[in-house]
């Protein structure tokens, strides 16, 4: 029966986290330009320390941030994740405070062997999402109004191999698809009878990117082991299109259109000649300290040329972002029958900078995370709990500030693979 209520919630969360992925994951204003708010995190172990990972090899959990990390899943293993994600944003601004709440399924992802040398893994995650309404007028005659929906997703197969027994290679082939729209209205609230007016931008897209990984260990004794990893994602086209909308208007409409009846202004619509955006390169890199079982010490750093980058939109400034992060994971005694001892307690810190400007202003997001990563009895399948506390910082005085809270719960279900057992 225990075995039976497994595979049934296993299967239970493999069809909810699929078709959550689509929902909504932030109502951050910043998320307005670009491809809006990008997902930088990875998985369980991941989150509790800084979101660490580049140099972080474990046969305990599947590391995504660099795909070289899979070769160090055991033969014999079948990894299944997925995540449960709660987080509050809180916008201050002179005009005042609002705040949000929501939780959604984050992820799910499978990690197996394929050789001795050969491993994989599959999944779906978010990629970017956009979602924020706001409004501003000047009090007399201008009204302005701006709605940010939609999501790119990610369904991403990775493949790692270890080339000799130091080094490992990794590559991720991601299929980015799903749509971004951002609209704007403008009415004006001196004339009752004059038409609203609206411009709405959509970005769809539906392609292939490529990002690669290498991951280099060495044995500094029987328990210490240091490893360097490096990721790279070269610059590349995006295929899918851009379409621009301005139109007027009477009445507005509930269902992502801009008006009930809307007459469509052409000479400053555009839905015919872009057919792709660009994605910008990147390079990672990273080095971590594990004392088997007791001790794990990692940072990262991560640069992408988004300042390369120009987005159709006419509005996205964009800048070279940066994302440093250094976390630590900490175990009592993984032999103790003390439970508390078993435990994994983690913790990290990141800061960078975003990848876009607003009126020439860098956006600083910082931020502090704490985990614990809870064994099921002395197997490698887990429950993992993290928490993260963070702000979005303007670099000057533009008049909007974010704080943010995320508590993720993952599941890590681990079983044995080709294993021919003499009783059932």
């Amino acid at each position: 029966m225990c075995k039976f209520f497994k595979y049934y919630l296993f299967f239970w969360l493999l069809v909810v986290s699929t078709v959550a992925v689509a929902q909504k994951r932030t109502y951050s204003p910043f998320s307005r330009y670009g491809i809006g708010e990008i997902n930088p995190y990875g998985f369980g172990q991941n989150t509790g320390m800084g979101n660490v990972g580049i140099g972080v090899r474990t046969n305990e959990h599947i590391n995504y941030l660099n795909p070289a990390a899979y070769s160090a899943i055991d033969t014999m293993s079948f990894f299944f994740e997925t995540g449960l994600t709660t987080f509050t944003q809180t916008f201050d601004s002179q005009g005042g405070t609002e705040k949000y709440n929501d939780i959604d399924f984050s992820y799910f992802a499978m990690g197996f062997s394929i050789s001795r040398n050969i491993k994989a893994s599959f999944g779906l995650r978010p990629f970017s999402n956009a979602g924020y309404k706001f409004e501003s007028s000047n009090n007399i005659s201008l009204s302005r109004r701006a709605i940010g929906t939609g999501n790119l997703s990610a369904a991403y197969g990775g493949l790692s191999v270890r080339a000799i027994p130091q080094l490992s290679l990794g590559m991720h082939a991601t299929y980015l698809f799903g749509n971004l729209q951002h609209t704007t209205f403008i009415e004006f609230l001196d004339d009752n009878n004059a038409y609203k007016y609206g411009i709405q931008n959509e970005i769809h897209a539906n392609d292939f990117v490529y990002d690669f990984g290498v991951q280099y260990s060495q044995q500094i004794s029987d328990d210490e082991q240091i490893t360097a990893g490096i990721t790279f994602r070269p610059q590349q086209q995006v295929g899918g299109d851009f379409q621009k909308t301005v139109a007027k208007g009477s009445v507005y409409a509930e269902d992502g259109m801009l008006f009930t009846s809307s007459y469509i202004i052409p000479e400053v619509s555009d839905t015919s000649n872009i057919t792709s955006f660009e994605m910008a390169s990147s390079v990672g890199v990273g080095i971590s300290y594990n004392r088997k079982n007791h001790l794990l010490l990692a940072a990262d750093y991560v640069i992408s040329n988004w300042g390369d980058i120009d987005f159709p939109d006419d509005l996205t400034q964009t800048i070279n972002s940066s994302f440093f992060s250094a976390g630590a994971e900490y175990i009592p005694n993984i032999r103790s029958n003390r439970y508390l001892s078993r435990i994994r307690y983690r913790a990290g810190i990141h800061y960078g900078t975003q990848y876009i400007q607003i009126n020439n202003e860098d956006i600083n997001k910082f931020g502090i995370t704490f985990g614990l990563g809870l064994p099921l009895n002395r197997t490698k399948t887990s429950v993992n709990l993290s928490f993260e506390y963070g702000t979005l910082n303007p670099s000057g005085d533009l008049d909007l500030k974010e704080k943010y809270a995320r508590m993720t719960l993952n599941f890590t279900f681990h079983e044995f693979w080709f294993i021919k057992r003499k009783f059932d």
